[in-house]
């Protein structure tokens, strides 16, 4: 994720505010980014304002969608999909963040958000999923250069719990866990 030739990148697994945590981490650790933006899609800046505070376990300002606030020391702001996949937008931005993808992989809006995507030109963009149970994640191999699983199941008990309920939860529909 950290490489120079990687430009697209998705991040899938089954514990949300983990992915969040880790692509925000390993932002911070690449020190010639200092400017970016969370791409949202079906969802509000307060709902992701809450996602960031539960994924980077830090409170976030209350902010509007056209407010710049400090992610560990980014300057990040908001932009929606919806409205930039008919021009270029980003060419100020280090990286984008498109966060949730999850309710665009499973709706009639999938190759709007693909052409929001192919202008996007933000030096690192990174796609993480939500509720990645299915796999809806895989109509984005074709848009993306690398994917990366990230397992934190045994970091915890309640992880554990989880991941067993989740398992549980496909057996009972007959489906299987996807990684």
């Amino acid at each position: 994720m950290l490489d120079k030739e990687t430009n697209r990148i998705l991040i899938r697994g089954y514990f949300d505010d983990d992915k969040l945590l880790l692509a925000f981490s390993c932002l911070y650790d690449l020190k010639e980014f200092n400017k970016g933006t969370i791409v949202i899609g079906n969802t509000t800046v307060p709902n992701e304002r809450e996602f960031l505070e539960r994924g980077l376990r830090e409170v976030v300002p209350r902010f509007n969608l056209r407010d710049s606030f400090n992610v560990y020391g980014m300057i990040t702001n908001f932009v929606q999909w919806s409205r930039n996949r008919d021009f270029l937008f980003g060419f100020d931005k280090d990286f984008a963040v498109f966060h949730p993808v999850q309710s665009v992989l499973d709706g009639t809006d999938f190759p709007k958000f693909c052409a929001a995507l192919k202008n996007v030109r933000a030096r690192k963009n990174i796609l993480i999923t939500t509720n990645d149970v299915n796999n809806n994640a895989k109509k984005l191999y074709p848009h993306i250069d690398s994917t990366l699983i990230l397992d934190t199941t045994s970091i915890n008990k309640e992880h554990e719990k989880t991941y067993k309920v989740i398992q549980s939860n496909l057996q009972a529909d007959h489906k299987v866990l996807l990684y």
